[in-house]
């Protein structure tokens, strides 16, 4: 799942809300179904069984696969696995022409270097141009530090200049009566702040919890236009260092991806910087000991204003633009009826991630993916398994199924956005999209509560009632999991109902259902191994999938979008 709001840049959202717990409730069913092909189809939500989606799993979450980033050779080897199996259990593209791909263009940049100088303010930037500098080496008048002394966190697409401002820990806080941001003029400037908030000293409360990072990085950015953030570390130079060289290996990894046909605005990124400054440059550029500063300001956290250092730093990239080709993977299962045969219902995953970051406390660097989401690709997989099944023996679905695995949603539902504006049948022709992203593990919500067999259902009654219950007839007829409406809610916070691939189809006016079992401490981490999935859990979402997928497909009379305000809330938003 992606991690920004696919309206807005997302970045200063934050995602780890408290979740809330809301009773499965149960809507009338419909009973406009063909029992004999609904009761022919269920007994094949059997052959989905632990041992199928364990295997795929840990396949697909190897390291083999460099943590399917999109547009790279891993995820190339996904869709070629992808391909095989949809091939061995002979379910056909949706035709030959096109093949079981539909690629995309997308432009990128890569950075191919940074360089950070520090600078007094009074030299002018003409002045500091012409002094000798090599790539990653920070200079101090009078004295030099050997090294990078600065590690990127995020953004810097495009070269930056400012005085740096020292913000102690950056907390803007009226009710407490902190305004560590007032005083200096922040436009166009280096805001320099600890790297933690002091939530907590000495076992009393300071800081309020909900003041997180994200909020500091939009007070700083956003509200106050800083050039960019640094952050000073607590590591030391040779810990610093090294994550500086494995940084440096990921430069020339394509960045700021986008549809290359709607790219009218030759987007660059994110120009802002947030960086890691090393302590002991931190120390030069302040004139005094970091340690010292810290104590002194946390005794009188309201008395503290942000001061100039009279240094000032430029940030300059070597930047090129790039193409990058990516693909949908898609299998196609004709319907038996003539005369339903050409509405389809769409199953959707996305098997790229994010693949190889900097390395977690283990060491380990491969964003495998197993929740996010190879545990909804293996989902779609299985449940095409059983329908294949059944097809070899003279049993289909009186519509027709497409199953389809959509790449580029960890970049802003690349893929889904493309489909939704190149179908392969006519818009109308799409009744409704099933879509499962993260339906492997618990979140602590449930956790805590000593729950696990649960799903969240987003879309159903906030879009379409219709298909609400229809889901939840395929649940009473398979594993009867408790179903949760927590983020079912078009003023949701979270914006979860528009936060994954269903979004590309509920634009458009076709009603979703979207399978997710929330958010949990490995979420965009090595750590989202194979190992950490609940299979039994996974198995039983994945027959509920099944399930509502065969209703869909066998109802008389297809669901429509029946909730007005989430009419009016598409209206709101461009198509384009």
């Amino acid at each position: 799942m992606n991690t920004s709001f696919h309206s807005t840049t997302g970045l200063f959202t934050g995602l780890f809300l408290s979740l809330s717990i809301t009773a499965c409730s149960t809507l009338t069913p419909s009973s406009q179904t063909d029992p004999s092909e609904l009761d022919l189809l269920y007994p094949y939500a059997e052959s989905i069984t632990v041992e199928m989606l364990e295997g795929h799993l840990y396949e697909l979450a190897d390291d083999k696969y460099m943590g399917r980033d999109t547009g790279t050779e891993g995820e190339r080897m996904a869709a070629a696995y992808l391909i095989s199996q949809y091939e061995e259990m002979g379910l056909p593209p949706v035709n030959n022409e096109m093949g079981y791909l539909q690629p995309f263009s997308l432009n990128a940049n890569v950075i191919n270097s940074r360089h950070f100088h520090v600078h007094p303010s009074s030299m002018g930037e003409e002045e500091s141009h012409d002094m000798s500098l090599a790539t990653h080496i920070t200079k101090i008048e009078p004295q030099s530090v050997e090294g990078a002394g600065f590690s990127m966190v995020y953004g810097g697409a495009q070269n930056a200049s400012g005085e740096i401002v020292f913000a102690g820990f950056g907390v803007q806080d009226a009710d407490q009566g902190f305004a560590q941001l007032d005083g200096v003029d922040l436009e166009g400037k280096w805001v320099m702040v600890f790297n933690e908030i002091p939530y907590e000293v000495d076992g009393e409360a300071l800081v309020k919890p909900t003041y997180t990072s994200n909020i500091r990085y939009g007070n700083i950015l956003s509200q106050r236009g800083a050039a960019g953030i640094l952050l000073i570390s607590d590591k030391d130079i040779e810990t610093f260092e090294a994550e500086v060289e494995e940084s440096a290996e990921l430069l020339d990894k394509p960045r700021n991806l986008r549809l290359a046909y709607r790219d009218t605005e030759n987007f660059t990124g994110f120009p802002q910087v947030i960086a890691s400054v090393r302590k002991d440059v931190a120390e030069q550029i302040l004139g005094s000991s970091v340690d010292a500063l810290r104590e002194e300001i946390l005794a009188d956290m309201a008395a503290f204003t942000p001061t100039e250092t009279g240094q000032s730093l430029m940030y300059m990239i070597d930047r090129e633009d790039v193409e990058v080709v990516s693909n949908n993977v898609m299998a196609f299962l004709e319907g038996s009826d003539p005369e339903l045969k050409d509405e389809v219902v769409v199953i959707t995953s996305h098997y790229d991630h994010i693949g190889i970051s900097l390395p977690d406390s283990t060491g380990d660097r491969i964003n495998n993916g197993a929740d996010d989401d190879g545990s909804g690709t293996v989902a779609v997989l299985s449940a095409a398994s059983a329908f294949a099944k059944a097809a070899e023996q003279g049993v289909r679905p009186r519509r027709s199924i497409l199953f389809m695995h959509v790449s580029g949603e960890e970049k802003g539902l690349l893929g889904s956005r493309f489909y939704s504006d190149h179908p392969v049948f006519p818009v109308e022709n799409h009744i409704a999209n099933i879509n499962a992203d993260m339906i492997g593990r618990s979140d602590e919500a449930h956790l805590s509560q000593g729950v696990t067999d649960y799903f969240y259902l987003i879309g159903g009654p906030i879009i379409s009632s219709g298909l609400d219950s229809l889901v939840t007839v395929a649940n009473e007829k398979t594993a009867n999991l408790l179903i949760d409406y927590a983020y079912n809610d078009l003023d949701d916070p979270n914006q979860f109902y528009r936060r994954s691939d269903h979004w590309n189809f509920g634009r458009l006016g076709i009603p979703f259902s979207f399978f997710f079992t929330g958010v949990h401490e490995d979420y965009h981490q090595p750590s989202d191994e194979a190992d950490k999935i609940n299979y039994p859990k996974l198995t039983a979402i994945t027959q509920v999938l099944f399930g509502s997928a065969n209703e869909l497909a066998n109802i008389e009379n297809r669901p429509i979008v029946d909730n007005q305000a989430f009419i009016e809330r598409t209206r709101q938003m461009p198509r384009n």
